[in-house]
């Protein structure tokens, strides 16, 4: 076996910089951007984590020495393969050794929440992420999120999670161990999440699927009980009362009121430039709801809120039971951005949109179907599921102008990512801009 080259090697971040950009997670997909290396956290002589600077972006990337190419290789270089470590199950072992305290690493900080994660085993890598990498432990007990894009600050996926995990919210999974890293900005340090690991929920399913599956039946005709949205209301409801008792409250205070104002007429603004084309017919009417904008007084009572919540953020449990994931917050979102309180219906609002879109999504399979039905299907589900969040937090009030600029800003942002990278499904948000500008005409 031949000597390996030090990870700091600009060799080494040369093999990364070029390999990056074929990786589902990498960011910066059609820019130009020069890597160099940030920090290097040596996990003994064969693996490290790197931390590599790409235009605006740090990077993480879990890295090891073999002898052979394996499942993830990157490179070969000077006759040894340089390797995803995220695929190698004696890297990750190493990752998780240092998450759970059992070995310690300079500039690295691991911290259990009971009982540390079991052994790796034969681990392997979730396939089909876009923005992180999960690992699941061979026994299949945990789940590590390794995650791809580091920013300074604590991460809400680590910092809610392990709030919810102390509270014994019982529709989270709990939070396992994490990995804080340090590393140098200029003549200073800063800190931030590398890594969470929490319970994996086995035998689960995907509730984006369930609803799917079930409004794909309903448009064929099919007689099929649906998923029970009323207890997935109530399981929201759960989580954001018990966030509000471990994390607390705050009444919004002018200064939040106008904030908030002034952030959604900014991506008003944004959606109006980005998506011109598409929103034409419609000018008078975001110009009204701009306005109307002005009219909302006060904002009420904030707290943490999961962030970024869809059918793709929750599963079913063998039991039935409704699991929330991924507290991570927006991704593309700054991280202190993502870390403020916030009005609790904007988690309620995003999973409103979401029964749309499976609606969307079945209608894309189904072109010929009535529409009609699909409009019922999803009016019949967001019912359900605010029925049962009211019973566990209040009603919620549909005329709102709280409520309605978000769900406004909401359809709003997806048109614009339609526009950029769906064409075909363009007409699911834009029809739910237009029922909202236009209720009489709906």
């Amino acid at each position: 076996m031949s000597a390996s080259l030090p990870f700091d090697a600009p060799e080494v971040t040369d093999a990364i910089a070029a390999w990056m950009p074929s990786t589902r997670w990498y960011p910066l997909k059609g820019q130009q951007a020069d890597a160099s290396l940030a920090h290097a956290y040596p996990l003994g002589d064969d693996a490290a984590i790197l931390l590599l600077r790409a235009g605006d972006a740090l990077l993480q990337v879990p890295v090891a020495w073999r002898d052979e190419p394996g499942a993830a290789h990157i490179a070969q270089l000077d006759g040894r393969w340089l390797v995803d470590a995220c695929h190698d199950p004696d890297a990750v072992q190493a990752i998780l050794d240092v998450a759970s305290g059992a070995r310690a690493v300079t500039d690295l900080e691991g911290d259990t929440a009971g009982e540390p994660p079991a052994p790796a085993g034969a681990s392997r890598v979730v396939s089909g992420e876009q923005s992180n990498t999960s690992i699941i432990g061979g026994d299949g007990s945990w789940i590590a999120k390794v995650f791809r894009v580091v920013h300074p600050g604590d991460n809400p996926d680590v910092v809610v999670t392990g709030a919810l995990t102390r509270a014994g919210s019982k529709p989270v999974p709990a939070l396992l161990a994490s990995l804080r890293a340090r590393w140098p900005v200029g003549d200073a340090f800063v800190t931030g999440h590398l890594l969470a690991v929490s319970e994996f929920v086995s035998g689960a399913d995907d509730a984006w699927e369930l609803y799917r599956q079930h409004a794909l039946a309903t448009l064929r005709g099919e007689e099929r009980e649906a998923p029970d949205a009323r207890a997935l209301g109530t399981a929201v409801a759960t989580v954001h009362r018990d966030l509000a008792a471990a994390l607390g409250t705050a009444a919004a205070t002018e200064a939040d009121t106008h904030s908030f104002i002034s952030g959604l007429e900014q991506r008003l603004g944004w959606a109006r430039e980005q998506a011109a084309d598409a929103l034409a017919d419609l000018d008078d009417e975001l110009g009204r709801a701009k306005e109307q904008l002005r009219e909302i007084r006060s904002i009420g009572e904030l707290q943490h809120i999961h962030g970024d919540l869809h059918l793709g953020q929750v599963l079913r449990s063998s039991a039935g039971d409704w699991l929330l994931l991924d507290f991570e917050g927006e991704p593309l979102r700054p991280m202190h951005e993502r870390a403020i309180r916030e009005p609790r219906l904007r988690d309620v609002v995003g999973m409103l949109r979401s029964f749309d879109y499976a609606a969307g999504s079945a209608q894309q399979e189904l072109p010929d179907a009535d529409p009609a039905i699909a409009d019922a299907w999803v009016e019949q589900r967001q019912r359900e599921f605010l029925a049962g969040y009211a019973d566990a937090a209040g009603p919620v009030d549909e005329h709102d102008p709280v409520f309605r600029a978000l769900l406004l800003d909401k359809a709003l942002y997806e048109v614009v990512y339609e526009v950029r990278n769906r064409p075909d499904w363009l007409q699911v948000p834009l029809e739910a801009v237009r029922r909202l500008l236009r209720p009489s005409a709906a």
